[in-house]
């Protein structure tokens, strides 16, 4: 199995998420082709499936995200042909890879699998073009883990946490709630990582920051893998992760990252 490189000692590897969304649309190659042009080393994606298997640069099936607010409701059975027409811009995981492929340095591309089941078409699409050994398949589901390894096991697998299933830490008077809810999860954490990591055979954990702290940090490493931190736009945050010993940050503004590590 490949893991992950790092860009040696001088600083955390940067990964732009979802591309460059402060400047560009998320999930589209103008936003990925942003995000190297502006510091990061890679990128990551999330992918989900249309009805006819179309493998798609998106966070979920609805249309407002899918389609960057062209349209409201489900995709349900459209076409991507039907869905350009809404959306121009909205990008299929082979454009992707491929945009990869041309690219030798950008390593590695961190591929979200936002739908169970895709993992056996989102692999063929990954050998196809010849990245086996600079993708990184990620999910909150590690039961999806677990298929992909034994459909690809030289292909790295990242375990994603927590997921937040109900956008509770969205909502407008939510925060205190989601703040006593994320400092139980960080307490818990390296109690229960370690366990995950072995059952899904991932070289890497990609974890929200508010559940990272150093002993989180050490018990991803003591196992091997590299903790890679979402999603982190801010100097202090920045810090506090480089402080904890991370090896990856995940961030919508690679500009703002670049400075503060500078």
């Amino acid at each position: 199995m490949t893991e992950p490189s790092l860009p040696g000692n001088r600083r955390p590897l940067l990964i732009g998420h979802k591309g460059l969304p402060v400047l560009a649309p998320e999930n589209t190659l103008r936003s990925l082709e942003l995000a190297l042009d502006h510091g990061a080393d890679s990128f990551e994606v999330d992918v989900v499936a249309l009805a006819d298997g179309t493998l798609v640069l998106g966070h979920s099936l609805e249309l407002e995200e899918l389609c960057h607010g062209a349209a409201n409701g489900s995709v349900g059975d459209l076409s991507l042909a039907e869905l350009r027409a809404l959306d121009p811009e909205l990008a299929t995981l082979d454009e992707a890879l491929e945009l990869v492929a041309g690219k030798a340095g950008v390593r590695p591309i961190l591929i979200d699998l936002k739908l169970d089941g895709i993992e056996t078409a989102v692999i063929e699409a990954v050998r196809t073009h010849a990245l086996a050994e600079r993708a990184l398949l990620c999910s909150l589901d590690r039961r999806s883990l677990v298929r992909a390894r034994a459909v690809a096991p030289e292909i790295a697998r990242s375990l994603s946490y927590p997921a937040d299933t109900h956008r509770i830490s969205r909502r407008r008077g939510m925060a205190l709630f989601a703040r006593a809810a994320t400092r139980t999860l960080r307490i818990a954490l390296p109690w229960r990582i370690g366990r995950w990591l072995e059952e899904t055979g991932a070289v890497s954990a990609t974890l929200h920051h508010s559940v990272i702290d150093r002993s989180v940090v050490a018990r991803c490493h003591a196992a091997g893998a590299l903790v890679f931190a979402w999603t982190v736009n801010d100097a202090d945050g920045v810090q506090r992760m480089v402080a904890a010993g991370i090896d990856g940050i995940i961030s919508d503004d690679s500009r703002s990252v670049v400075a503060a590590l500078e």
